[in-house]
């Protein structure tokens, strides 16, 4: 059972048959027109109520406020803790984490009027979401976003590439590395079912797999887990 929210309806998403059962997403809908909640606001910490505090528009703040408190929730009903009490940190490419290693790893993403928050207990977690909604330039974006294996590989039509972006970025950020710098040095490419083939050159990414997840009508949605046993493992192969 979710926990409780005081506002926003929450369900679990069924996943993929492959993806690991220490992986759970859940996805919040939000409406962004309603004044930003006392209940929520209670949750956060200083630092979080001073990032949010600096939106300008008022569904940004929500979406913001809202997901930070969704995600406290969460964490807090898994680790039998206050939400109030957790303590966040982040790594040197600003990808968040619990300040005390609890053994859950997380990730959250969100657009429109949706949230996605990941939640893993085998390995690194990565999720984005996007909508549908947008008029793209493929061809000069997909030089930019995609390798060339991927170009190749028929990225033609808007949905193609939000399709394909939004699992780049969920791997990138399961990896915890910048986005923009590592664009080109990984590729995604249609697998079996809702898997993605992942290519890459770097052995520290090894055990990274990514799939296409359900989203609501008009947003694309992908997971990515790092099971970080595979990059010991190779490494004990190595020596």
């Amino acid at each position: 059972m979710p926990p409780s929210y005081p506002m926003y309806p929450m369900q679990r998403l069924p996943l993929p048959e492959t993806v690991p059962s220490s992986v759970e997403v859940w996805l919040l809908k939000m409406n962004l027109q309603t004044p930003v909640s006392d209940s929520d606001l209670v949750l956060l910490s200083e630092d979080e109520l001073a990032y949010t505090s600096r939106f300008r528009r008022h569904e940004d703040q929500v979406r913001s406020v809202v997901t930070r408190a969704a995600l406290r929730r969460i964490l807090g009903s898994r680790l039998e803790l206050p939400p109030d009490t957790l303590r966040f940190i982040a790594n040197h490419h600003g990808k968040p984490c619990l300040r005390d290693d609890a053994g859950i790893e997380f990730n959250v993403s969100h657009a429109g009027c949706f949230a996605l928050i990941a939640l893993s207990t085998g390995g690194q977690v990565g999720v984005d979401i996007e909508s549908r909604d947008h008029e793209i330039d493929v061809k000069s974006l997909g030089a930019y976003v995609f390798s060339p294996l991927e170009r190749k590989s028929g990225l033609k039509t808007d949905e193609d590439f939000i399709k394909h972006w939004v699992a780049k970025e969920s791997v990138l950020k399961a990896l915890g590395e910048g986005i923009s710098e590592h664009l080109q040095a990984i590729s995604i490419l249609p697998g079996e079912g809702e898997c993605y083939r992942i290519e890459h050159e770097c052995p520290e990414w090894s055990g990274i797999k990514a799939w296409s997840i359900k989203a609501p009508d008009g947003y694309a949605a992908a997971l990515a887990v790092k099971d970080d046993a595979a990059f010991s493992a190779l490494k004990t192969f190595q020596s």
